[in-house]
């Protein structure tokens, strides 16, 4: 069974106000639609001659109705129109699988037609797409293009009813997971579907799904807040049926997300302990969403693949991130992550866990490795006191000298590294989240002071159970004394070094003077032998000069050998060739005289045969008049059926449109029964006027003969045979194939 868009409005809560029909061949949707109890209807059609008719079915309505003539694409201009035999499959595309499911469908002609996108013609017909709410496609395989020139008008469409293919019935058409795409980024899904008639093409029925956005999204925290944020909005979507709206935030430009802008404000609903938590009470739609949405991964950890999947790089930033993390490997087996706050951060609103934690947690773990590098990782790293682990020679995306957004560089190479120990901050959390190559994951902890391993899948992303003032001062403070040691014993430690360093320069300067003295003995030794191997070179050079002249007079002469014998051979090979030519004309001057002979003899058997060829013409052009008059009967019955199915199922589409689709059939065969009619007649016509014409020539042709035969005594046999090859000639000429 088709579709029904009646039940179908019902169903979904669609509220029918105003219908564009694109495809709409003769109109007799105008039925159905005043039945909706709608204000408007725009009836649009490509093909000139079912233009007409549309607009007779479409006079007496009792709608607000408008017909215009037009293809529909995603471009404005001319497009090419292939009319088929059935004019419901015309299509602006050509015929392809099409005609092995209906292989009496033909394309009959090509027409170039004016096309226009769905905005454009609004806008020139000053219609407001506000009138409208159901969008209904049956365009043969051009739905998606329609769709694609209808960005604005879709913005105000609550339903889409088109034709989908699951083949490439026409080349070059959209199949039906093309169409779902485009309409799910629209803010539509699927809800129904049919193929009534072949399971390679149907109907299918989009509604708009309710939204859900997010105005604070990129404005509310860095990178990481972010993504947890865009990471809930989606999986609330998805787990409800719901389409996403956003606003700008870098996402787009670092992932290539295309979500609809937000095109009203709605209802503002704040996240406060979990009340937005999927499965903890009521579906929020339409509404505003706002929060941090920090929740224990245990709930983003079902949802693992499709949260990573949200926020892979697009390709010209993939490239040059990865690029980054292989100078960075390079350095190195085993890449150490840090990722550390400035205590100075005065829009940091979190615990900042001292350094001395970190570098306590790196003695212990840095001489275990393999090629130990370490990577550190900070907003402000100018406020990051590097000296401080500088016996680990660090490195910052500084070093790494690749022009990209600095804060996703920091994030993409801690998700990375082998070893990662963060702050307590959301970005840093994240990051590990999408770190599958990591083998040990360390965070602050307050409460015992120092670096504990964690799970990032199964952990809470932020610590938030502590005073932050109070913690805060008393780290900082210790932070900063600690600090100011280090140092201290980081300059003594320096001066140590450059003493001992001292010291061992001048032990290395004593032993490259003499390793100096040493080479410049072996260089003088050197010349010496490579100025008697330079004297050998010349000889054998002056040798080899000689004996390549010698080798090249002996290439000369035996080139002119070859040359002498190439000669001779070609004379031999072309006098053989002439003799075979004089052997092989005479051989068909001979064949040629016999076959002229034979030709004559069959001049008259032809002609009979013509004449047999005539009689039988007849014969079947009375056969295909007795057909043609069956067809006619045909017609008169099947216009009789359909009159009486007409009067008595008025009410129901379906078979209507199943009859008159035979009875277009039928038509078609009657067109190609009198075509075929019309072109034996002109074979008849043809064959009696080349028979008249084929009478003529054999007398002239007998006359020429008579006359022949008395001057022949007179000629030699050369003579006589081309005299009869141009005989041949004529009458091969005369004669139809």
């Amino acid at each position: 069974m088709k579709l029904d868009l009646k039940n179908l409005c019902l169903q979904k809560s669609v509220t029918p106000r105003g219908i564009i029909h694109v495809g709409a061949y003769d109109g007799k949707d105008i039925k159905l639609y005043q039945t909706l109890d709608i204000s408007k209807v725009l009836f649009i059609e490509a093909n000139p001659t079912v233009f007409e008719r549309l607009k007779a079915n479409i006079a007496t309505a009792s709608v607000n109705v408008q017909a215009v003539n037009y293809a529909i694409t995603n471009q404005n201009g001319k497009v090419t129109l292939y009319v088929n035999s059935i004019a419901q499959s015309s299509s602006i595309f050509p015929l392809k699988y099409y005609r092995d499911i209906y292989p009496n469908i033909k394309e009959t002609h090509q027409l170039t037609v004016e096309s226009k996108t769905l905005d454009t013609l609004l806008q020139e017909l000053e219609l407001p797409p506000t009138d409208f709410n159901i969008l209904n496609l049956d365009i043969q395989g051009a739905e998606l293009l329609a769709l694609k020139g209808a960005t604005n008008l879709l913005k105000y469409i609550d339903a889409v009813y088109t034709k989908v293919n699951y083949e490439e019935l026409y080349e070059g058409c959209a199949l039906a997971e093309k169409i779902d795409e485009f309409l799910a980024q629209t803010g539509f899904g699927r809800v129904a579907e049919a193929k009534p008639f072949h399971p390679s093409w149907g109907d299918a029925f989009y509604v708009r799904k309710q939204v859900v956005t997010m105005s604070t999204l990129g404005k509310n925290g860095n990178l990481g807040n972010q993504i947890f944020q865009y990471a809930f909005l989606k999986i609330y979507a998805q787990e409800n049926g719901l389409s996403v709206e956003t606003p700008a935030w870098v996402g787009q430009e670092l992932f290539g997300h295309k979500d609809r802008e937000i095109s009203e404000d709605l209802p503002v609903v704040v996240e406060n302990n979990n009340e937005i938590f999927p499965g903890n009470g009521e579906v929020w739609k339409n509404v505003d969403i706002q929060g941090e949405f920090l929740y224990h991964t245990r709930y983003y950890a079902t949802h693992k693949e499709y949260f990573r999947s949200l926020f892979q790089p697009v390709a010209e930033i993939e490239a040059l991130v990865k690029f980054a993390w292989k100078k960075l490997h390079s350095r190195g087996k085993t890449i150490i992550g840090l990722h550390l706050q400035s205590h100075l951060d005065e829009n940091n609103n979190s615990v900042v866990a001292p350094s001395e934690w970190y570098k306590i947690w790196l003695d212990g773990l840095w001489e275990t490795l393999d090629e130990p590098v370490l990577f550190i990782a900070s907003d402000n790293l100018e406020e990051i006191p590097l000296v401080y682990f500088a016996e680990y020679n660090p490195i910052t995306v500084r070093d790494l000298e690749v022009e990209v957004n600095l804060e996703y560089l920091n994030f993409f190479l801690l998700s990375k590294c082998n070893f990662v120990a963060i702050s307590n901050t959301p970005f840093a959390f994240t990051a590990c989240l999408f770190n599958e190559a990591g083998k040990y994951f360390f965070r602050p902890h307050f409460s015992t002071a120092k670096l504990i391993p964690f799970e990032p899948w199964n952990s809470q992303p932020v610590f938030r159970d502590i005073d932050i003032d109070e913690v805060g001062k008393s780290i900082s403070s210790e932070a900063q004394f600690q600090q100011t040691c280090a140092e201290l014993e980081n300059s003594q430690s320096q001066k140590d070094e450059l003493s001992q360093k001292l010291t061992s320069t001048q032990s290395q300067l004593q032993q490259t003077q003499t390793e100096l003295e040493n080479i410049q003995s072996q260089r003088d030794q050197i010349l010496g032998e490579l100025e008697q191997f330079h004297s050998q070179l010349q000889q054998s050079q002056e040798k080899a000069k000689n004996a390549e002249s010698q080798l090249q007079q002996n290439r000369e002469n035996l080139e002119k050998t070859q040359s002498q014998r190439d000669e001779l051979s070609q004379q031999l090979t072309s006098a053989q060739s002439q003799l075979q030519q004089n052997q092989e004309k005479t051989i068909n001057a001979e064949s040629e005289l016999q076959k002229t002979r034979s030709d004559l003899e069959k001049i008259q058997s032809e002609r009979d045969e013509l004449s047999q060829q005539l009689t039988s013409v007849q014969s079947q052009l009375q056969q295909n008049q007795e057909k043609a008059k069956n067809a006619e009967s045909k017609l008169e019955n099947s216009q009789t059926e359909l009159d009486k199915s007409h009067s008595e199922l008025h009410d129901t589409r379906e078979e209507l449109e199943i009859t008159q689709f035979q009875l277009d059939e039928v038509q078609a065969e009657l067109e190609q029964s009198q075509s075929q009619l019309s072109k034996h007649q002109e074979e008849i016509n043809n064959y009696q006027s080349q028979l008249q014409q084929t009478k003529t020539e054999l007398e002239k042709t007998k006359l020429k003969l008579e006359n022949q035969e008395k001057i022949l005594p007179n000629q030699n046999t050369t003579n006589y045979a081309a005299h009869l090859k141009n005989l041949a000639k004529i009458l091969a000429e005369t004669i139809p194939d």
